[in-house]
């Protein structure tokens, strides 16, 4: 199925509605739950063509837009959190799973209990988390945690008052 929107409302959200809805199971008793594969692609004219727009201002302009809402590669995208706006930043967590990366059935083992290496050790094949603040990634579960831990705690540790980062 084919969602087109021209209006200005959020489709994430209602995700799991459409999954629900739309979904439908394999007719054999022993066939897995329907998978859903989105993506999200901003379209119209926007930088270069409409005067005064600023794309630093929209994060769907961002990593956000085009590292993971535009991808269809992801075997799970999932929003953890989606658009949570606070004082200072728009916060946006993302659970993916790159098939280039990791398999979805190690993953899936890794969910039993059966002894094998993938259950014992589901660290290694869960899927990534990705938080991005105002459509820009800054952390992921297997990436650049450890560099970008290194680099913000200790002015976070030794600031009086810390309030934004980004």
């Amino acid at each position: 199925m084919d969602l087109f929107t021209c209006g200005s409302g959020k489709l994430i959200p209602t995700l799991p509605s459409i999954q629900k809805l739309f979904g439908v199971k394999a007719a054999n008793e022993y066939a897995d739950d329907p998978m859903m594969m989105w993506s999200h692609k901003l379209r119209g004219f926007r930088k270069g063509f409409v005067p005064g727009y600023n794309f630093e201002l929209n994060p769907l302009d961002a990593d956000l837009g085009s590292e993971i809402l535009a991808s269809h590669d992801f075997d799970i995208k999932k929003p953890l959190v989606s658009a949570a706006k606070t004082d200072y930043q728009m916060v946006d967590v993302y659970e993916v799973l790159d098939p280039k990366k990791r398999r979805l059935s190690d993953y899936y083992k890794s969910l039993e209990d059966d002894g094998s290496y993938e259950s014992l050790h589901p660290e290694f094949f869960a899927p990534d988390h990705i938080l991005l603040l105002d459509g820009r990634i800054q952390s992921t579960r297997y990436g650049d945690a450890p560099y970008h831990e290194s680099i913000v705690h200790p002015a976070m540790i030794t600031h009086p008052n810390p309030k934004r980062v980004a």
